[in-house]
C-alpha cells in the first residue's frame, strides 16, 4: 500500500512522501522539511521530479515547473507549493553555516529594503547592474539599464542610483556623476576609486570609467584596443596590485540597439593599469564565450569567475554558464576555462566571492549559493516575478539588486575586497 501523509498543521513540518518502487513489497519515504523562512529537501525531490509528464520554461524558476498531461498530483503541487513559499532554499547542511541558524526550524529574513518606480514606457524591463560599496561615504553605488522594446534604443541616463547607509533605514536615491556615464553597468571599488564598465552607445565608445565616490566626478581611463571600440563592455574587477580583468559582449548592439557593428570578438580582457597592457585573456574564438557577463576574483586572487550568456536571457541555446580560471605570475597569466557551473533559471548574471570561496550568482528568483568546488548549496529568493541581478557585502550585509527591489539578508561571511 502506497501512504501519502497529510499537509502539514504547525510551522514547520517534515512531510514524508511515500512511493512504492516496482517490484518492491515495502514503501520508501522521502523527506523535505519546511521552517518559517526555509524549505531544506531531499536529493530525491531534485532528482526525481514527482510527477508523470512535466516541463519547464527556461526563463521560469524551479518551482514553475509545470505538470503536463493533467497529471499533477498532491506530492508535485506541495513541493513547488513549499519552493515558492521559502524565503531559503537549503540543498546541503553547510548551508546553514552561511545563514547563521541551526537548522530549518530557526527563522531567517531576507528583508526588502527598496521597491523601484516602473520602468519607462520603452523599455522592455529594466535591469540593475554593477553593485560596489566605497567606505569613504557608507554607500553602494549601483546602475540601471533600460533593455529597449523593439524599434526602440537604450537611454544614457545621466544618474546612477546609491545606497546611503549612514542612515538608520538605508536611502536609496538617484545621484548624478559628472561627465555623466554612458551606459553603466559593472563597476568595482579600487584604491578609493569606483571604477565603472561603461556600454557606451553610438557616440561615445565604450570602457572603463573612474569615478571619485564622494565628488562622483568622472575620467575614462580606458576607451580603445588599437583603435577598435569594445563592443559592449559589462563587468569589472580589479586585483590588488591593478590588474584589471574585464568582460566585452555584443549586448549593445545585439540588445540595446545603441552601438556600432561591433569589430572585435566577444571576450574576457586583462588590463595591467600601472604598464598599459592590454590583451584579450578568453574570448569566443576559443569557443567559451557567447557573451561573457560578470566577473569576480577569490580572496587569494588565483582564481577568476566569469558568467555566461546566450544572445538573449531567455535563450535555451544560451551558455548560462559560469567559468573558473586559474590566475598566474609568471607566464601567461589566464589559464584553464573550465566550467564551474550551469544554472537552471534564466542564466547567471553578476557574481560575487565570499571571505571562504563561496561563489553567488544573481539569477531569476534568487542568487543561488555555490562552494568552492561548485556544489550548489542553496538559493536566497526574491520577490515571485524578480530576478536578482547583483550583489554587493557590505561586511557581514549581501546586498541584492533586482529589477524590480533591493534585498539584504545577514550572512556569516563577508566580502573579498579590502578596504
Amino acid at each position: 500500500m502506497v501512504h501519502l501523509p497529510s499537509l502539514c498543521r504547525n510551522a514547520w513540518c517534515s512531510l514524508a512522501l511515500a512511493s512504492l518502487p516496482q517490484g518492491s513489497t515495502g514503501f520508501v519515504t522521502r523527506k523535505y522539511l519546511i521552517g518559517p523562512s526555509v524549505f531544506e529537501l531531499s536529493g530525491h525531490l531534485r532528482n526525481v521530479f514527482p510527477a508523470t509528464n512535466f516541463n519547464r520554461n527556461v526563463s521560469t524558476t524551479w518551482w514553475a515547473t509545470e505538470v503536463l498531461d493533467g497529471g499533477s498530483t498532491k506530492a508535485a503541487e506541495k513541493a513547488t507549493k513549499a519552493l515558492k513559499k521559502a524565503s531559503i532554499i537549503v540543498l546541503d547542511s553547510e548551508m546553514y553555516k552561511l545563514l547563521g541558524i541551526k537548522d530549518y526550524k530557526s527563522p531567517k529574513q531576507v528583508e526588502k529594503i527598496f521597491e523601484f518606480p516602473p520602468s519607462p514606457s520603452f523599455a522592455k524591463r529594466m535591469v540593475h547592474d554593477g553593485t560596489a560599496f566605497a567606505p569613504e561615504c557608507n554607500c553602494i553605488f549601483f546602475a540601471e539599464l533600460h533593455p529597449p522594446n523593439l524599434g526602440y534604443s537604450a537611454d544614457a541616463m545621466p544618474w546612477v542610483w546609491r545606497i546611503n547607509l549612514n542612515t538608520t533605514k538605508p536611502l536609496t536615491e538617484k545621484v548624478y556623476p559628472s561627465p555623466q556615464l554612458t551606459v553603466a553597468n559593472g563597476a568595482y571599488y579600487h584604491n578609493g576609486t569606483i571604477y565603472w564598465a561603461q556600454e557606451g552607445n553610438y557616440t561615445v565608445p565604450g570602457g572603463l570609467v573612474r569615478m571619485n565616490p564622494v565628488t562622483l566626478q568622472t575620467e575614462v581611463v580606458l576607451n580603445n584596443f588599437f583603435g577598435h571600440r569594445f563592443n559592449s563592455p559589462n563587468d569589472v574587477v580589479i586585483t590588488r596590485d591593478s590588474v584589471a580583468y574585464f568582460t566585452d559582449g555584443y549586448y549593445g548592439f545585439d540588445n540595446f540597439n545603441d552601438t556600432i557593428k561591433p569589430e572585435l570578438t566577444n571576450g574576457l580582457w586583462r588590463w595591467d593599469m600601472k604598464t598599459s597592457d592590454l590583451r584579450m585573456v578568453a574570448g569566443a574564438g576559443s569557443g567559451i564565450f557567447t557573451n561573457p557577463n560578470g566577473v569576480a576574483l577569490n580572496l587569494p586572487e588565483n582564481r577568476l569567475y566569469v558568467t555566461n550568456r546566450g544572445n538573449s536571457s531567455d535563450n535555451p541555446a544560451g551558455g548560462r554558464t559560469i567559468y573558473e580560471f586559474e590566475l598566474f605570475q609568471t607566464g601567461l597569466p589566464v589559464r584553464g576555462g573550465n566550467v564551474f557551473t550551469y544554472v537552471d533559471s534564466g542564466f547567471p548574471d553578476g557574481i560575487k566571492v565570499d571571505r571562504d570561496g563561496r561563489v553567488y550568482c544573481g539569477t531569476t528568483g534568487g542568487v543561488y549559493v555555490h562552494d568552492a568546488s561548485g556544489k550548489q548549496l542553496g538559493i536566497i529568493k526574491v520577490a515571485e516575478g524578480d530576478v536578482a541581478v547583483n550583489m554587493q557585502w557590505v561586511h557581514d550585509w549581501l546586498y541584492i539588486v533586482g529589477r524590480d527591489n533591493i534585498y539584504r539578508i545577514q550572512l556569516v561571511s563577508g566580502g573579498t575586497n579590502n578596504y
